[in-house]
């Protein structure tokens, strides 16, 4: 696949219809590259406790069902790497370790066909994991060539993916909170861990009247503590650290 075939998926991303379409035009894109099947999931955290999985199946008939009912998330090596990581991996590079739960769950794998991958993570803004994969069953030399020419591919389809899925899914990036300037500064100097008294000095304003915009956002938030209310802040973005 040259630059100009994947400018011309990356379109059809953005025209797909609905969410069937898109796995179908990402199904293709995926055999050209020789790959036999592929799955993207995206987390989308709900609050710091859960979040939404919403997954695009192109993975062979059953492997899901079988990883869930397994629990396979909470040893997947792949899974593992892009928690961490920001570039692609091709499964063979992972360093297993012997006689390991994750090196027994990519054996089970590869019985469903899935032998060799790339894997590219996702991570965005709003804290949201997307995960893409890409399998061939074939022997190790074989996927080696199909896989090592897909590394500098498989992240360019994977961004365009991932705004697909989310424009598709009716994702909203726009927190709507009145918060005013001056209680998020107040929460974003707490965040840092400073006393009501420190920020006071920070801002040139009186410790009541801190605890005053504290205890407003607050309510605003509907939380019950100071710290309740920086995780609900932090969480919906609405303080954030300065880029520079």
């Amino acid at each position: 696949m040259d630059l100009s075939e994947v400018l011309a998926v990356q379109q059809r991303f953005s025209t797909a219809q609905n969410m069937a379409q898109l796995k179908e035009i990402f199904l293709e894109a995926s055999k050209k590259l020789q790959f036999d099947s592929f799955i993207y999931a995206l987390r989308t955290p709900t609050n710091f406790s859960n979040a939404q999985v919403i997954m695009l199946d192109g993975y062979p008939e059953g492997w899901v069902k079988h990883y869930f009912e397994a629990a396979y998330y909470e040893t997947d090596p792949v899974v593992t790497w892009c928690i961490h990581e920001i570039l692609p991996i091709r499964w063979s590079d992972l360093v297993l370790e012997s006689g390991s739960s994750a090196e027994a769950m990519m054996r089970d794998a590869a019985e469903y066909g899935l032998r060799d991958g790339v894997t590219m993570p996702v991570h965005t803004p709003q804290g949201e994991l997307g995960i893409l994969s890409l399998s061939v069953d074939a022997q190790p030399e074989q996927a080696r060539v199909i896989t090592e020419a897909a590394l500098s591919i498989v992240p360019l389809l994977a961004t365009h993916l991932h705004q697909a899925v989310r424009r598709l899914g009716n994702f909203s990036t726009e927190v709507h909170s009145n918060l005013t300037i001056r209680e998020r500064e107040c929460l974003t100097w707490a965040a840092d861990g400073k006393t009501s008294g420190e920020i006071a000095m920070l801002l040139g304003i009186s410790d009541n009247t801190v605890n005053f915009h504290l205890n407003n956002a607050m309510q605003k938030l509907d939380v019950v503590s100071r710290q309740h209310a920086i995780g609900k802040a932090s969480f919906q973005r609405l303080i954030k650290p300065k880029p520079f």
